[in-house]
């Protein structure tokens, strides 16, 4: 086993996170921890991606980060990307809140799989339950996540 000086390592981790930049939503919303670590006070650029809490967020509009910014609370700034689900009725979306919700597609969560009728245009953190009627209706009950 190679040992690392702490310099090559913090270059290595350096070149981790530059190679996951060109890494398409689908492929590095598998590893969020490809992807630098969301931090204050960083100044963000729209689009850019970071993880927290082992989840991977986009950040919607430029801003200089603040302690009590951190993506999952801040739905103006950040959205979190998708796990991979094609949202189809055999596939739907894991949904964690802090979503987008597309018309026509199949969305999960705690183990209940919900139809959108009409896309949320933004990203929502109520829980789908709260949201039917409004945006998605109950498809199935007891699916496996």
């Amino acid at each position: 086993m190679a040992n690392w000086s702490k310099q090559q390592l913090v270059k290595m981790r350096r070149n981790i996170h530059l190679a996951a930049e060109s890494l398409p939503d689908e492929t590095l919303v598998e590893t969020p921890e490809l992807a630098e670590a969301w931090a204050y006070p960083v100044q963000y650029a729209a689009d850019k991606r970071v993880q927290d809490d082992g989840r991977l967020f986009k950040c919607l509009q430029a801003h200089t980060s603040q302690a009590d910014w951190r993506p999952s609370a801040t739905p103006s700034l950040w959205a979190e990307v998708p796990r991979p689900g094609d949202g189809s009725k055999e596939r739907p979306i894991p949904y964690n809140g802090g979503m987008e919700l597309e018309e026509g597609l199949y969305y999960a969560q705690d183990g209940v799989e919900y139809y959108c009728f009409r896309g949320t245009g933004v990203p929502v953190y109520n829980p789908l339950a709260d949201l039917v009627g409004l945006y998605v209706e109950v498809a199935e009950q007891a699916i496996a996540e």
